[in-house]
């Protein structure tokens, strides 16, 4: 584990301050200015530090709240949205990093052809980057030494640049159009600039107090970057014409007091901000390997007897050779731009996310107004589009891909996120919303809820609950875990003993603790769950079964987004046949659909194709038999078959027409069959078109032996339902 050795200003002020004034300062800020004038130019200083600034609060604000690990951004993203959006920004943030170290390794060898213009370019910067390697291999506290003497050189250069005196012109443009460049263009090359923070956050993971050095290192050096910067674009438009800043990077070297200073000091700044970068990007890496979101982590999560990541550190410097034969500076600083506006934005985002729950977790010692984030956010957001639109809608699909596939995979981590706290919020929001709407049919669907008392026996069932609710209905199965009380005195107590011990007997959970058949029952739901169905499962303890029935119905009716059907299954018991009334006498109460399933022994549900619906003129149930018929087909692929009986041939082609216009007004599938039968009831049911289902309407006296006798004649399993009067198959 490495040691946390860095304080305040080496190990976040130092690095983030000789970023911020690096190499865009020296070779391309009186390029700037010369394109696009003094007062455009201290806009864009000033846009760029909305972003910079707005981020460098969000950051404080969630440093005091968490504890930091490796990885800087990274480790405050995986901690807030998670570890997959962790995963998702991660790769961009380590990759704008690693192009950073390129883009400092350009500029110093921009400033090396000024002076020695015969060396090979190519070579030169391949030399840099191998003495770089080598100084971070030595170790984080070698580096961050190297870093004051740095820090001397450009106070020296930026003292002698102010002693020069230019050519200058007769008078500053404040204001110039380009013709070759556009505005969002030199915004997107000059951005770079101010990304400083990502080299003081990339050292988290070895400071001695993150939670106090973040917030004050960046906070700071962001503060005294943009003093600077506006004092330099000044300096800039008054030494030289704008066509002599855009046709000459190294103009300070040339009007300098001292030449050797400026020198000295680009170099140092670019030398000290491609070391920051190959410092920080390493540790990024390593924690993406510490949480298995990258290929081969344990290779590249691999630290030395120091700490040191040197494993990700040679990856890291391969990418930036490679960069450094492709790229130019540029180039590079437009896809830098990008990469951390991405990671800048998701940092406001994160925060938005916890001040705007409202959880109690979020307490940080810095905290910030709600529109700070907000506006960060935003406004990071507008820049990627106004800079390049393909690229940022690209990256909006690519990061939630990326994010999709880190969800696939199922890491887990052993801290906490606040997405869950997001959800919980915009669903309590959508709820309050659909409260205040008036309820309709058209809005109906399939919300089933199961009272189970032997889950073993419901286990061939759930297929077919699942072939009723998918895509969109939601599950909620419960059961009564009988309470064994003491026998009270008084004869007015027996009855209530007796029935306790019959609900015992007959209910196949008799012998499981609460706790087991809650297990038993998230089993059960576990296979439809996991196709992405609302499902809950839920066990409470009452003195008898149909009790807790009549408890919970009234609970789950009461709360938001209630069920609308019970689902129920006819058993030959006499004992439960009784029951099932009570049951079915406590649904209508509730206003409950009631879906009862009469399964056939050995037909079961045959090849799920077909499905008969049993209809007569004026049915009080033909909604819900409809709508389940319709969820059937839908999800078996099969056919409907409407079936009706009529006494007489001079009334059967009447009722053919009858049931043709109601099955157009009902929206029934195209190949929807319909079939009339004559000479009575019983004989139609066994003279009736072969189905895997059959779905009748429920009588208005409670029959269970005609029932029976029904789904014997008939051959097949049976459901028998009951409209509750919200649903219609019309609407």
């Amino acid at each position: 584990m490495s040691k946390r050795i860095l304080g305040t200003f080496e190990g976040v002020f130092t690095p983030t301050i000789l970023t911020i004034v690096g190499v865009i300062m020296y070779l391309r800020l009186g390029w700037v200015v010369g394109t696009v004038g003094l007062g455009a130019a201290i806009v864009i200083i000033v846009l760029s530090h909305v972003a910079t600034v707005t981020t460098g609060l969000s950051l404080s604000s969630m440093t005091t709240n968490v504890r930091i690990g490796a990885g800087g951004f990274y480790s405050l993203i995986s901690r807030s949205l998670g570890i997959e959006a962790g995963g998702a920004i991660g790769l961009p943030l380590y990759f704008s990093q690693a192009f950073s170290a390129a883009l400092y390794i350009i500029g110093f060898t921009e400033v090396w052809r000024t002076i020695f213009p015969a060396h090979n370019i190519q070579l030169v910067a391949s030399t840099v980057l191998l003495l770089l390697v080598i100084l971070s291999f030595i170790g984080v506290r070698a580096a961050m030494k190297a870093q004051y003497f740095i820090m001397a050189a450009i106070v020296l250069s930026l003292l002698s640049a102010f002693l020069g005196k230019g050519q200058g012109g007769e008078h500053i443009v404040f204001w110039h159009q380009s013709t070759s460049v556009s505005f969002w263009k030199v915004f997107a090359i000059f951005f770079p600039a101010v990304t400083g923070i990502a080299a003081g956050a990339a050292m988290s993971g070895d400071l001695k107090d993150p939670k106090r050095s973040l917030p004050i290192g960046i906070l700071s050096a962001i503060g005294i970057g943009l003093i600077i910067y506006v004092g330099m674009a000044v300096w800039y438009a008054q030494i030289a014409r704008p066509d002599q800043l855009t046709s000459n990077y190294t103009i300070m070297m040339d009007v300098a007091f001292w030449r050797w200073a400026v020198i000295a000091g680009i170099m140092g700044a670019t030398l000290s901000s491609a070391l920051g970068s190959l410092v920080g990007a390493p540790r990024i890496l390593m924690a993406l390997s510490q949480d298995r979101l990258v290929p081969f982590p344990k290779t590249l999560a691999a630290k030395s007897a120091e700490g040191e990541p040197r494993s990700a550190l040679l990856v890291t410097a391969l990418l930036v050779e490679v960069s450094l034969l492709l790229g130019n500076l540029d180039s590079i600083a437009i896809l830098l731009t990008m990469f951390f506006l991405i990671t800048y934005g998701t940092i406001n985002v994160a925060v938005f996310i916890e001040k705007i729950t409202g959880i109690p977790s979020f307490r940080p010692r810095f905290d910030i107004p709600l529109i700070i984030p907000l506006l960060g956010s935003c406004w990071c957001g507008v820049i990627m589009f106004l800079i390049n639109p393909i690229f940022a809608a690209v990256a909006i699909v690519i990061i939630p891909l990326i994010y999709g596939i880190q969800v696939k995979r199922g890491l887990r981590t052993p801290w906490g996120d606040v997405r869950s706290a997001l959800f919980d919020s915009i669903a309590q929001w959508a709820v309050k919303t659909s409260a205040r709407m008036p309820r309709h049919a058209k809005s109906w669907k399939p919300d089933i809820m199961i009272p189970v008392e032997d889950p073993s026996y419901w286990s061939s069932l759930m297929t077919f609950v699942r072939d009723i609710v998918f895509p969109k209905g939601t599950l909620r199965v419960f059961s009564v875990k009988v309470r064994e009380e003491g026998v009270e005195n008084g004869i007015s107590r027996l009855a209530d003993v007796l029935m306790r011990r019959v609900d015992a007997t007959q209910n196949g959970n008799a012998d499981h603790s609460a706790e087991e058949l809650e297990d038993e029952l998230n089993q059960l739901v576990e296979p439809i769950r996991g196709e992405g169905i609302f499902t809950a499962a839920t066990v409470i303890e009452s003195r008898n079964f149909l009790e807790g029935i009549n408890v919970i119905t009234q609970v789950l009716r009461g709360m938001f987004f209630p069920p609308n059907i019970i689902f129920l299954t006819i058993s030959a018991k006499q004992v439960k046949a009784k029951r099932l009334e009570k049951m079915i006498a406590i649904a209508i109460r509730e206003r409950l659909g009631i879906i009862t399933l009469r399964l056939h022994a050995k037909a079961g549900f045959g090849k799920k194709e077909t499905v008969n619906v049993w209809l007569r003129v004026g049915s009080p149930n033909q909604n819900l038999a409809f709508l389940t018929a319709l969820q059937l087909e839908r999800n078996w692929g099969g056919t409907i078959r409407l079936i009706t009986v009529v006494e007489s041939q001079q009334d059967a082609s009447k009722a053919f027409q009858k049931f043709r216009r109601v099955a157009e007004l009902a929206r029934m599938p195209k190949g929807t069959e319909i079939a009339v039968l004559e000479e009575g009831f019983k004989h139609a049911l066994t003279k009736a078109p072969r189905a895997d289902l059959n779905i009748f309407g429920f009588s208005q006296e409670i029959d269970w032996a005609v029932m029976d006798e029904m789904a014997e004649l008939i051959n097949t399993s049976c459901l028998f339902v009951k409209d509750s009067g919200e649903e219609s198959a019309f609407a």
